[in-house]
């Protein structure tokens, strides 16, 4: 925390020499002169203190383009995300870590803002219960993405037809496991209305 003009004024002020060629009176020029440094100290560690902040993208504000370009993000080159929907994202890939199970795309998915669920199907044989759902072979390689909500993107019969179908939302959650998933896998998204 910085500390206030006065402080940095007082500090100054007692490492200056002491005499007659000295003077300390309020109206003299040396106070004067030492206060003009003591604001400029004071901006200085006001600075630092931002400085601090901006280390990590969970509270970084002014430096935000340069985590994104730090990062290659973002992804997908869409437009008009908010700052907090940027500054999730720079988050969320600054903290990644290795795997592609489900409970991993459900963790990327919670960093950008999601709640999903991720499922696996598992092609049908004689050995599986009688309940257990008949998928293709071909299904095996799709996951399937349910999306819970959808953060801000909620269109009503008072949208006009201009508006589109899906928002800008649905596109970064898609972009972002599009690029991650594994060799050979695909995602079936299911929104949930």
């Amino acid at each position: 925390m910085a500390h206030p003009v006065e402080q940095w004024d007082d500090a100054l002020l007692q490492q200056m020499p002491r005499g007659r060629a000295w003077p300390r009176d309020a109206d003299a020029n040396l106070p004067k002169y030492v206060r003009g440094f003591a604001k400029r100290l004071q901006e200085l560690e006001l600075s630092a203190d931002q400085l601090l902040l901006e280390m990590r993208p969970e509270t970084t504000v002014q430096l935000l383009p340069e985590w994104e370009a730090y990062l290659g993000l973002p992804e997908c080159n869409i437009t008009n995300q908010s700052f907090e929907q940027r500054r999730a994202a720079v988050v969320e890939k600054y903290h990644r870590k290795g795997g592609l199970q489900t409970w991993m795309i459900e963790q990327i998915a919670a960093a950008l803002g999601f709640t999903v669920k991720v499922y696996e199907q598992w092609p049908h044989h004689v050995l599986r219960d009688v309940n257990f759902p008949i998928y293709p072979a071909s299904a095996r390689f799709i996951l399937r993405v349910d999306v819970l909500g959808i953060p801000e993107d909620r269109f009503t019969v008072l949208d006009n037809v201009l508006t589109p179908l899906r928002g800008n939302a649905a596109l970064i959650l898609e972009c972002v496991l599009n690029r991650l998933k594994i060799a050979g896998f695909y995602y079936d998204f299911n929104y949930e209305v």
